[in-house]
């Protein structure tokens, strides 16, 4: 797997004194991993992204969906939680806390970060590319399950993410990429399961709740996707089988 490399670096006042947006999100579009690092009078964290959001153009998000957090507002936590993140080059992120006793508390807010530090990973060669109903569009759906049968490491794009509880494609054009864990063939398709997924509504910017969904799911290239989907706080989950356009790259490397 190639190395991270620094692509974007923002000032307090989000000014930029190294790369370019541009470059971000041209290599978020082309399935590079994100990460980001950041400075606090008391403390530096870097984090990592699970899944990635780019638009067609400048804009582009990366998303914390393993995020479990010990401390509230500063006091340690009776039980631990779960935390959802999402940040972009706005000053602005986006903090869902999802307790044990199923509350929900919005911390979303801006905060004044001393630097910002966008790293990328490239490496990322893409294998198959499919629309909705699973007709090729590009590459090899056979060299595809050759790599996942070698073991190699897969992600998979997704077009049209947001707005997908609803089945709304009328948002603005984007491509999110999933982290994969277990690639499965079967009936002649490639299906995976993916980490936790966070889904908006078909807006931009991505904004706060209502809207926000966590979802389990298994996109498949047949254009299926197999989806459990639940608003934070608003158990049970509620399974949906809707259809969008994927890109499967392999890493490179691994």
């Amino acid at each position: 797997m190639h190395d991270w490399t620094l692509a974007l670096e923002q000032t307090t006042q989000l000014e930029v004194t190294q790369g370019s947006i541009a470059r971000v999100s041209d290599a978020v579009r082309n399935g590079a991993r994100l990460r980001l690092y950041m400075t606090t009078d008391t403390y530096e964290e870097t984090l990592y992204f699970q899944q990635t959001y780019a638009g067609s153009g400048p804009a582009f998000v990366g998303l914390m969906t393993h995020h479990h957090s010990y401390f509230h507002r500063g006091q340690i936590a009776a039980q631990p939680y779960c935390s959802f993140f999402s940040y972009d080059t706005s000053g602005t992120y986006t903090h869902i806390k999802w307790m044990l006793d199923n509350t929900v508390i919005d911390e979303g807010q801006a905060y004044p970060y001393g630097v910002y530090r966008w790293f990328v990973q490239d490496g990322w060669h893409l294998v198959y590319e499919h629309d909705a109903s699973g007709n090729r569009l590009r590459g090899d759906l056979e060299e595809l399950k050759s790599l996942a049968r070698e073991g190699r490491t897969l992600e998979v794009g997704i077009r049209q993410l947001f707005g997908l509880a609803e089945d709304d494609t009328s948002g603005p054009e984007h491509i999110y990429y999933l982290t994969t864990m277990q690639p499965v063939i079967q009936a002649g398709e490639v299906l995976s399961n993916c980490d936790f997924v966070l889904v908006g509504p078909p807006r931009w910017p991505l904004g706060r709740p209502p809207g926000l969904h966590v979802a389990m799911m298994q996109p498949s290239t047949s254009g299926e996707i197999v989806c459990y989907f639940a608003k934070p706080g608003e158990l049970p989950f509620r399974r949906i089988v809707p259809r969008r356009g994927m890109v499967w790259r392999v890493a490179e490397n691994g």
